[in-house]
C-alpha cells in the first residue's frame, strides 16, 4: 500500500466566504471531482487513506473539519 503524504496546509484559506457557509464540498481524485458532505464523527477512512482535502465548491476555501464522500444520487 502507498500513502500520499499530506503537505502543510499553513497558507491555505479555511474561512468560507459563502452564505450560508460551506454550501457544498468537493475534492479532486485523479482529475475527477468528488462531492463531499460534512461528517461530525471525523473524516471517513477512505478520505484519510487517500489524503483527500475538501474545499468549498464556490469560494475554494479548505474545509477544516471532518468530511466524507457523498453518496451517488
Amino acid at each position: 500500500m502507498f500513502f500520499r503524504w499530506r503537505t502543510s496546509r499553513r497558507n491555505e484559506v479555511t474561512m468560507c466566504a459563502c452564505e450560508p457557509e460551506w454550501p457544498e464540498l468537493r475534492a479532486e481524485l485523479d482529475g475527477h471531482e468528488v462531492r463531499g458532505v460534512p461528517s461530525p464523527g471525523g473524516s471517513s477512512p477512505m478520505v484519510l487513506f487517500l489524503g483527500l482535502v475538501a474545499t468549498c465548491a464556490r469560494c475554494g476555501a479548505v474545509y477544516p473539519h471532518g468530511w466524507a464522500v457523498a453518496g451517488r444520487d
